[in-house]
């Protein structure tokens, strides 16, 4: 079975700096549910800090590229919502393994 790595497709802060992937042990197939959890609660914190900080510099007036603000946001959200699903899905699986009889 072939995991393809979750990683951090084109992020940027508003400043036009790139945000590199950070690698982990999916892409060798090592990967448990662990490592797969904790890549998307990352992706989806790291996301999250980086629209906080657009969204200080907006604030202040430090910015002219609104349009990688708006991006940045949208990935946030998204990044958010699959870190929410997710967590239903494994909450879901473990209330029906709770529910099987023995």
């Amino acid at each position: 079975m072939n995991i393809t790595p979750l990683t951090t497709y084109g992020v940027q802060t508003a400043s036009g700096q790139a945000i590199a992937p950070q690698t982990s042990r999916i892409s060798t197939g090592q990967a448990t549910f662990l490592d797969v959890f904790s890549r998307v609660m990352s992706d989806a914190i790291e996301t999250n800090r980086i629209k906080d900080q657009d969204m200080v510099k907006l604030m202040l007036g430090e910015t002219d590229h609104l349009e990688q603000m708006a991006l940045n946001m949208v990935k946030a959200e998204i990044a958010t919502d699959l870190l929410i699903n997710v967590r239903n899905n494994v909450l879901d699986a473990y209330n029906d393994i709770i529910r099987m009889q023995i």
